[in-house]
């Protein structure tokens, strides 16, 4: 019992900090979006490896989700970090955008993107914190129906429910039936202190990552989103419908701008592109053609 209570004490010890600091209670949450957050500022880095034609989409992306990620974790506290963080982002796109039009004559939309983030920021400092804060802070449900997920009020709860002399038992075994399918429709969710969920996302970026860097980020994208439909349960016609939008995003990404995403970045394996495989499959079945009429 006192090895428990010295367990207990050192948690909490551990603990208070970071709840002065974000402002709420550390969760499974927190652990996930700092994952995100740091994810997002290898890869921005990482994509300064790239050709100079080929950095703009994998750093916004990876910018992106860095900045959100710290939004997030920011969130009790955002009408003070929102507005820092829009000054920052805006000089950095500003001096970016500003040298490189001085350079080759490029960076222009950067530049105006900086110079506007920066008036709005100084010139409605309050009013873009409230705007930050209504877009990151306030809970939505992703791909869900906000009907089934709001819980009613009590007036509402007293006007629908009768009285119980009235009630009609088919009615409400008939109501609880219906409740009970439209949460087994829904998607995976999962309470502000279960480590299931996060893990298992941490995890499949994890894993993401990995299969990123040994064949390529090309046939990685749309495994990584077929294994994350398969785990939240996702209808199968959205599954199918998102599996396909990623791998065509990742093919349009290789095919126009940069086509070493179809190799291990560690390994050098190489899966056969798209492109191959359909003239790999022209082939056999001209071959195949050929075979018939010579039988």
């Amino acid at each position: 019992m006192e090895q428990d209570d010295t367990v207990g004490s050192i948690a909490d010890r551990a603990r208070a900090p970071l709840e002065t600091v974000l402002g709420e209670r550390p969760t499974m949450e927190h652990v996930l979006l700092v994952l995100f957050l740091v994810v997002g500022v290898y890869m921005y880095q990482g994509a300064s490896e790239f050709a100079p034609d080929a950095q703009t989409f994998p750093r916004l992306m990876a910018g992106g989700t860095a900045v959100l990620a710290f939004l997030l974790l920011a969130r009790n506290h955002l009408t003070v970090v929102a507005p820092l963080v829009g000054a920052g982002l805006g000089a950095y796109l500003a001096y970016d955008g500003a040298t490189t039009f001085l350079a080759d004559g490029g960076g222009l939309v950067s530049l105006v993107a900086g110079v506007g983030l920066l008036v709005a920021v100084v010139g409605f400092r309050e009013r873009f914190g409230e705007a930050v804060e209504s877009f990151v802070a306030e809970p939505m449900q992703v791909m869900g129906d906000k009907e089934t997920t709001e819980a009613p009020t009590a007036d509402e709860t007293e006007r629908e429910e009768p009285p119980a002399d009235e009630a009609d038992p088919e009615a409400a075994a008939d109501q609880t039936s219906s409740d009970e399918e439209s949460e087994s429709a829904a998607m995976y969710v999962y309470e502000i202190d279960d480590p299931k969920g996060p893990v298992v996302t941490g995890l499949l970026c994890v894993g993401y990552m990995l299969l990123t860097f040994t064949i390529g980020m090309l046939y990685a994208t749309p495994i990584f989103v077929i294994a994350w439909t398969l785990w939240v349960r996702m209808n199968v016609i959205r599954a199918v419908a998102l599996t396909v939008l990623s791998f065509v995003t990742a093919y349009l990404f290789y095919d126009l701008i940069q086509d070493d995403i179809a190799e291990g970045w560690l390994t050098g394996w190489e899966l056969p592109a798209p492109d191959d495989l359909l003239g790999l499959w022209i082939h056999a079945g001209d071959l195949l053609q050929w075979g018939v009429m010579l039988g």
